[in-house]
Parts: C-alpha cells; structure tokens; sequence
C-alpha cells in the first residue's frame, strides 16, 4: 500500500475529499495530512527500543590502525543515508578473528584500559562523541559487522532508496500499513479538535500487539533459560573454534 493510498483510505473514512497527489500539492489539507503522516510514520519508527525488525540493518565495516575508528556516521562506517538511530546490543563481531567485541565500556573503565595499555584477547569497544572507539587497537583491514535500528521507515516504489520522509506518492512504508493508517485517523481526528479517544485506543492496542509480536520471541523460563522449556534438541557451537 502506497502512502497515497493511506491517505485516500482516511480521507474516505473521515468523510473528507480524496486527493489525487500529495507530495508537491498546494492544498492546505493535503499539505496537513502529509504533515500528519510523516509525524505519524516517525513516531512509530521511535516506539520500540529494540527496533522494529523491518527497520533493523547490518553494517559491515574494515578497520583501520588505531583506537578511534572514525565516526559512526559521515566516515567510512555508515552513511548519513543510513539515518543512523543506534546499534543494537551485543552485535559487534570481529568476523575476521570470529571473536565477539564487548561494550560498551563505561568512561571510568575505558580510561583504565588506555593508562594500562590493555592488550586482552577479545576486543572492546566505546562509543564517545559519534566516534567508535576499540581497544587493543585492531590491525588493518580486519572485518567488523554489527547490526543497527535506522529512522527510515519509507522506501521507493522500486525499493531502491530508503528515507523518514516521505519523497512521492508512490512510496511504501516499511512499517505496518494499517496501523500507519489509523495512526494518521486519530492525529487527523486530534488536529481538527475532534474527539479521537476510541481511534487512539484502537491504535495503541494494534501497536501493542505488533510490538509484542515483531521478528517472532524467544520461549523463556523462571530460570532465564531461553532455551531451557525446550523440548527439542538445540546445538550450540561454541564461540570460538567452533565446528
């Protein structure tokens, strides 16, 4: 469903005239329902702090020979294109060593390392004024992956660029269609100073539920063993020299 046919649907619900266009238009209530739209589309991109599996991206990167990496965006790591919003825990992996890289380390910690020169076997990592930070210092040219949430919840119609505005008519959001739908019922509802409170309960108990259900979830025990209910055998490698 394209974010011009969202915007029809609600015009059609509310009773209001279905516009041909919206990005561009000079209409002032097409102008407000894109306004709408977009805050709508944002809003829900922010609601989960895992991130939304549809908005989940990997990042591969080289290191390069020194502590400070770069910055995380504008550099050689990400792109401002990316629309960076944060990287998901425990994902950083040296794939070139197989090893984990663990972090964040707290500011106390971090500045202990580099007095006491640390030189451990597996790689740590701090992330200071949009720079990523590693210690021991890695060697050249080492593979380094880690996963990340981005804001971009809208993709051409071909699928070929990715943004969190929308940019023509036909674009598709990432994100579910319909809840973005009643997202932008009950913000249009809100703007005209009409009464909203049953759209928005719809609304919040659709995101609640899709939240709850997102990128499927673990099975979890008292014990918190996320594997310890299971009744089916489960190998797992371990984390280094597996086979």
């Amino acid at each position: 469903m394209s974010v011009l046919d969202i915007v029809r649907d609600v015009c059609g619900e509310v009773g209001i005239t279905q516009p041909t266009s919206l990005v561009g238009s000079t209409d002032l209530q097409v102008i407000q329902l894109l306004g709408l739209l977009n805050t709508e589309g944002r809003e829900l991109a922010a609601r989960s702090s895992l991130g939304w599996q549809a908005l989940i991206q990997e990042k591969v990167f080289t290191t390069i020979t020194q502590q400070d990496q770069g910055p995380l965006v504008g550099g050689s790591i990400l792109q401002a294109s990316d629309n960076y919003r944060h990287i998901l825990n425990e994902t950083i992996w040296n794939r070139s060593k197989r090893i984990p890289m663990f972090g964040p380390r707290a500011p106390r910690v971090w500045q202990g390392f580099v007095a006491l020169t640390f030189a451990g076997p597996f790689g740590e990592y701090r992330i200071r004024g949009g720079h990523l930070l590693i210690l021991p210092v890695p060697i050249a040219n080492d593979t380094v992956a880690f996963e990340y949430v981005t804001r971009n919840w809208v993709q051409s119609f071909d699928g070929s660029t990715f943004s969190d505005k929308i940019k023509a008519d036909t674009d598709i959001p990432l994100l579910d269609a319909e809840i973005i739908q009643a997202g932008l019922r009950w913000r249009w509802l809100r703007a005209k100073r009409l009464d909203y409170a049953e759209e928005f309960n719809t609304y919040e108990s659709r995101v609640i539920d899709a939240l709850a259900r997102d990128g499927t979830k673990a099975r979890l025990s008292l014990g918190g063993d996320a594997l310890a209910d299971s009744r089916i055998p489960i190998a797992i490698p371990r984390l280094i020299g597996a086979s």
